[in-house]
C-alpha cells in the first residue's frame, strides 16, 4: 500500500484531471444552455456516457487520494500497513456513499438496488481474483489469521441477516398486508447492520494484535510519504471534493438511464456499482502487484463485507431521512434473499481449511455469476 514519493503528477492524479476538464466543459455547456432539454436518442447516449466517463474518472482520483491521505496520516504515527490498509479501506467508501447520497435523491428504490447490487459485484471479483493468488505447492493459498477469523464471524451474520430479512420478504410479498418498508423498518436494519460492523471492525484489529510479531506488517515509513498536516489535510480534501463531483455526476447519468431512457433498474445497478467499484479493484490490482497480499486482500474482501454492513445500511438510513419507503416486490425480494448464498459460500469455502485453491475459485465465480445472471434475467420482472 505504500507509496514512494514521486516528482511530478501520477497516473491517478492525470486522469482525475482529465474527467474533471470533462465535467467542467458539461457543467459550463449546462449551464451555457449548450445543451437542449430535448435531444435526439444518440447525443443522450452519447453525452450520458460521457458523464459516466467523467464521474468514474474523478472517483478513482478521489479513492486514490482519500487512500493516499489516510496512508500519509498513518505514517506521520507510526501505524503499520495493515491498521493503514483498513482505515483507508473504510475512508475509500466516501465516493460511494456520495453517490448513494445523490441517487436517494433522485430515486431511492434505484439507490437501494445499487447497494444490493454492488454486494454480489464484489462477491464476483473476490472470487476472480482468488485465481491469481499464489499458491504452494499443494495448489493452496494461505489466508491471512485476522480475515478468516473475523471475516467467516461477519459472513455468518451476513448469511443469517439476508435469510431472515429475505424470507421476510417472501411472506409479506405473499400477502398483502404490509408492502412496503417505511423509515421505522429501514433505520431498524440499518441499526442492526452498524451494530454487527462495529464488532467486526474490532475483532479484526483484536485478533491482528494477537498475532506474533513476525507475522505483522511494518510500520509505514515516514521518509516514502509526505507527513505534513498540509499534505495530509491536502489529499482528504482532493479525495472529499473528488468524491462530490464524481458522484453528482455518476447520478446525472442514473437520472438520464432510469427516466429518460428507462433502463431496468438492475441493469443499471450493476453497471453503476460496477463504475463506484472500479477504483477499489484498481487499488487490489495495484496492490496485488507490489506484492502487497494482505492489502490486496483485505480491499477485495471488505468490498463484501464493507457493502454489507456499512453502504447497505448507510443508504437505507439516507432513504429514511427523506422519507421514502422500499416497495416489497419480486425484484427487490429475489435481490435480498439472494444475498444469503453469497455469504454462505463464502464462509463454507474460507472455514473449510482456511485455505483458498482454484477449484474453490471456479466454484465461486459460477455461483456468483449465475445469480447475478439471475437478477439481470429477473430485472424486467415487476413486484
Amino acid at each position: 500500500m505504500a507509496h514512494v514519493r514521486h516528482k511530478g503528477l501520477q497516473t491517478w492524479q492525470w486522469v482525475m484531471m482529465a474527467g474533471f476538464i470533462l465535467w467542467l466543459a458539461l457543467t459550463a455547456a449546462r449551464i451555457l444552455h449548450f445543451i437542449p432539454e430535448e435531444m435526439a436518442l444518440p447525443t443522450l447516449i452519447a453525452l450520458s456516457a460521457a458523464q459516466l466517463i467523467a464521474g468514474f474518472t474523478i472517483l478513482q482520483g478521489a479513492c486514490e487520494a482519500l487512500i493516499l491521505g489516510v496512508e500519509r496520516l498513518g505514517a506521520r504515527f507510526r501505524w503499520d500497513s495493515f491498521i493503514a490498509g483498513t482505515i483507508g479501506e473504510i475512508a475509500s467508501n466516501l465516493p460511494e456513499f456520495v453517490v448513494i447520497a445523490f441517487l436517494v435523491l433522485i430515486d431511492p428504490l434505484a439507490a437501494f438496488l445499487i447497494a444490493v447490487v454492488a454486494i454480489y459485484s464484489n462477491a464476483l471479483a473476490f472470487s476472480v481474483y482468488s485465481f491469481f493468488l499464489p499458491k504452494d505447492v499443494k495448489g493452496k493459498f494461505l489466508m491471512p489469521d485476522p480475515i478468516t477469523r473475523a471475516g467467516t464471524e461477519v459472513l455468518i451474520a451476513g448469511s443469517g441477516i439476508a435469510l431472515v430479512i429475505g424470507f421476510v420478504f417472501l411472506a409479506l410479498h405473499s400477502e398483502s398486508h404490509k408492502t412496503e418498508l417505511n423509515r421505522y423498518d429501514l433505520a431498524l436494519i440499518a441499526a442492526v447492520l452498524l451494530v454487527v460492523f462495529g464488532f467486526y471492525i474490532y475483532s479484526l484489529m483484536h485478533y491482528y494484535a494477537k498475532q506474533e510479531d513476525e507475522d505483522k506488517a511494518d510500520p509505514l515509513d515516514p521518509a516514502m510519504h509526505s507527513v505534513s498536516w498540509g499534505a495530509i489535510i491536502g489529499m482528504l480534501a482532493l479525495g472529499t471534493a473528488g468524491a462530490f463531483i464524481g458522484g453528482e455526476s455518476i447520478s446525472a447519468f442514473a437520472d438520464v438511464a432510469l427516466h429518460r431512457m428507462s433502463l431496468p433498474q438492475v441493469p443499471t445497478a450493476l453497471i453503476l456499482a460496477f463504475f463506484a467499484g472500479v477504483s477499489e479493484y484498481l487499488i487490489v490490482y495495484k496492490a496485488h502487484r507490489k506484492g502487497e497480499l494482505g492489502i490486496a486482500l483485505s480491499n477485495v474482501f471488505g468490498a463484501i463485507t464493507q457493502q454489507m454492513f456499512l453502504v447497505f445500511p448507510f443508504t437505507l438510513v439516507a432513504i429514511a431521512l427523506m422519507g421514502a419507503t422500499i416497495p416489497i416486490n419480486f425484484v427487490t425480494t429475489i435481490s435480498l434473499i439472494l444475498l444469503f448464498p453469497v455469504f454462505f459460500v463464502l464462509f463454507e469455502y474460507l472455514e473449510e481449511d482456511h485455505t483458498l485453491n482454484n477449484l474453490d475459485a471456479a466454484g465461486m465465480v459460477g455461483i456468483f455469476a449465475l445469480i447475478v445472471y439471475v437478477l439481470l434475467f429477473m430485472s424486467g420482472v415487476k413486484g
